[in-house]
């Protein structure tokens, strides 16, 4: 069916990488499409050029609007989204030119609320990484299988990118502003609400790895643990079957925050570091003997809560601990 969709692009000091994104997206093989270009305040060209490519191509909507982060620039594409279908792409990003062809033809196949691809990790040398292994099969699923695998990392996880939507989904559900992490805040919520997912593991979507991106921040920040516990809260009393798995979760992200530090080479303030080992400690009963983890993440965990100095160790000499 040729319904149309909307493409939602919150641009923020971008002017190096927005052309190429732009032109992924005009140049798309579905071309029944509105994109909503959401200028946040930017204080380079990037405004200046959303215009000119507004003015070349008539599908193009421009918002300019006062700064206010990543979440409220996604909503106001949302406000005004008319599309039945809604996708989003980040404008330091880009995509295969036939993916949202393909998002939509995987929707329509399968009567589906929600279409996912896999990605590229795409660095500014010019190298590619493969985020999720191809396989044949697509992947179809119901909200409780859904929230399991993105809480797995085997196919696909909480962004909002690579990912296609009934843009009803979004009626009652909006991305959290002040929030980093933002996409996790919500994600559950969406597959809950639908019916029926399907991933396919074709890498349709570039995700570029960059220094100064707001996930590459070096403030400690504690949103990723807040959104997990929000998870945790919601699912284990409407699917009691993911208990183990959203407790590994919010393990996980406790970890996380404490990786982060380690990675930018900090140093964690004791009181936060106890905080962060002592609910790790609470919820490690649950993950020992959880099946969505391997023996080597379940290794992390208790290193992490007994003995943090070889834990920091193996992290600095070996990357021991994968990044979520």
């Amino acid at each position: 069916m040729n319904e149309l969709i909307s493409v939602v692009i919150p641009i923020y000091n971008v002017e190096k990488y927005l052309d190429k994104c732009l032109e992924t997206v005009t140049n798309q093989t579905y071309k029944k499409i509105e994109i909503i270009l959401v200028d946040d305040g930017s204080t380079d060209n990037s405004g200046d050029k959303c215009e000119l490519w507004k003015k070349k191509d008539k599908r193009i909507v421009v918002i300019h609007k006062k700064n206010g982060g990543l979440s409220s620039a996604r909503n106001a594409g949302i406000d005004i989204a008319r599309g039945k279908y809604i996708t989003f792409v980040d404008s330091d990003d880009y995509v295969d030119y036939s993916m949202i062809e393909i998002l939509n033809n995987k929707i329509n196949k399968y009567k589906a609320d929600i279409s996912i691809c896999n990605r590229y990790y795409l660095f500014e040398d010019g190298r590619t990484y493969l985020r999720f292994k191809k396989n044949h099969d697509d992947l179809i699923m119901n909200s409780e299988r859904a929230i399991y695998e993105m809480n797995n990392f085997k196919h696909f996880d909480m962004s909002a990118w690579a990912k296609m939507y009934k843009t009803d989904l979004f009626k009652d559900i909006k991305f959290p502003v002040g929030k980093l992490s933002e996409d996790y805040f919500i994600m559950y919520l969406l597959f809950d609400k639908a019916d029926k997912i399907v991933y396919n593991s074709t890498p349709l979507y570039y995700y570029l790895q960059r220094s100064g991106s707001i996930s590459k921040a070096q403030k400690i920040n504690f949103d990723f643990v807040e959104a997990a516990y929000s998870q945790l809260t919601y699912v284990e009393k409407k699917y009691p079957n993911l208990e183990k798995c959203v407790r590994a979760a919010y393990v996980s992200a406790n970890m996380t925050v404490y990786d982060i530090v380690l990675k930018n080479n900090g140093k964690c303030d004791l009181a936060i570091l106890k905080n962060l080992q002592s609910e790790v400690n609470k919820n490690f009963k649950f993950v020992k003997d959880y099946d969505g983890w391997k023996a080597l993440k379940k290794i992390q965990a208790f290193l992490f809560i007994k003995c943090i100095h070889i834990y920091n160790l193996l992290f600095k000499s070996f990357k021991f601990i994968k990044k979520v």
